[in-house]
């Protein structure tokens, strides 16, 4: 049986394919790259797996850049909680203040992410068409590399992003089923930085 890492990377893997099937199809239109930080400032949530990988990368760190990457965590939830007070919303799961909300996100260092090998599912995506079978009515595109309301190609992106979607839940329901602890509250990269999300696992051992 694979472990929950394994099982989380196999997404990730598949994510990370996709995407490189999108740059294959679209090109230069997809200039993501070092320096471009626009969906570092987007606002989201992430999952019990995600958060672990994120504190297994950050023990890793030598101290000096832990350290700081946990002060700009710090100052994060704090901007974050004020940002959601500002906007009436309520800090629960699925809840995120309305589209056009920016906050750095406190991986984020001198243009680069300081976790980039192990970040979370959302940011493998960003910059390629995105399609959710939950919100089928429409595709999700970073508006730097896609006009808003362009025509796309998307018969094969929708089966395949389905299929992903499909595998990740999947995976999220055999962590469930393995006894891994869910939080009551939401999780951001800056929780993942500072407390130890491994301690989540339902695996008797850390890989």
């Amino acid at each position: 049986m694979k472990s929950q890492f394994e099982a989380y990377l196999s997404i990730v893997s598949l994510v990370d394919e996709e995407f490189r099937r999108n740059l294959k199809q679209y090109g230069e239109r997809i200039h993501c790259g070092r320096g471009c930080t626009d969906c570092c400032h987007h606002l989201f949530q992430i999952t019990e797996p995600e958060a672990a990988y994120v504190s297994r990368a950050v023990k890793a760190l030598p101290e000096a850049k832990r350290i700081n990457l946990r002060a700009r965590a710090g100052r994060y939830l704090k901007d974050r909680e004020q940002l959601l007070k500002t906007k009436a919303v309520p800090d629960a799961w699925g809840s995120l203040p309305p589209p056009g909300s920016r906050l750095a996100c406190p991986a984020l260092e001198d243009g680069a992410c300081t976790i980039y090998d192990h970040r979370p599912l959302i940011c493998h995506k960003f910059g390629m068409p995105i399609f959710n079978p939950r919100k089928p009515d429409r595709i999700f595109a970073c508006e730097l590399n896609f006009q808003p309301g362009e025509e796309l190609e998307v018969p094969e992106l929708v089966q395949i992003q389905t299929e992903i979607h499909n595998q990740w839940e999947h995976v999220q329901a055999g962590y469930n089923t393995r006894g891994g602890r869910r939080d009551p509250h939401p999780i951001t990269v800056a929780r993942a930085i500072l407390e130890d999300f491994e301690d989540y696992l339902p695996d008797s051992h850390k890989p």
